[in-house]
């Protein structure tokens, strides 16, 4: 019996951790469907706003422009603590790849999409050559028009 006691506790034990790995990535999912819509124009920025000025950005600049984004298309009803958890999930999950194809999808587009302006306008926030409320009510007025 001592021989099968650290095995089981083994299992027991990765069995475990596992479960609980589970249960923050189903919560964390949940927490982006809740936000789906507003991930989803947000990603439509965040594509051409990072993509252009990646290389040029700190870390905390791309977490700012970030939150940018998502504010602007949010209907601010999105508490701090609920944006700071919007803001970590899109940072995990931006894909530079997928932003690429979306952005050279926006280059080639016979009208400039409003998505691809509001990025260019969120930089200059970034880039402190804009103040933050004015470009947001910007972004709004800009994605309301289409």
């Amino acid at each position: 019996m001592t021989a099968l006691e650290p095995i089981i506790a083994a299992v027991l034990g990765s069995g475990l951790t596992a479960g609980i790995v589970w249960l923050v990535q189903l919560l964390n999912a949940k927490k982006i469907i809740k936000y789906g819509t507003v991930v989803s124009r947000a990603y439509d920025i965040i594509d051409p706003l990072l993509e252009s000025n990646m290389k040029s950005w700190k870390g905390s600049d791309v977490e700012f422009a970030i939150e940018l984004a998502v504010h602007s298309v949010s209907d601010g009803e999105i508490t701090p603590t609920e944006m700071k958890e919007i803001v970590r999930e899109i940072s995990a999950r931006w894909l530079p790849a997928i932003a690429a194809d979306k952005v050279r999808k926006y280059v080639t587009a016979d009208t400039v999409p409003s998505e691809l302006k509001a990025a260019e306008v969120l930089a200059k926030v970034v880039n402190n050559e804009d103040n933050k409320d004015a470009a947001i009510a910007t972004v709004k007025t800009l994605l309301k028009n289409g």
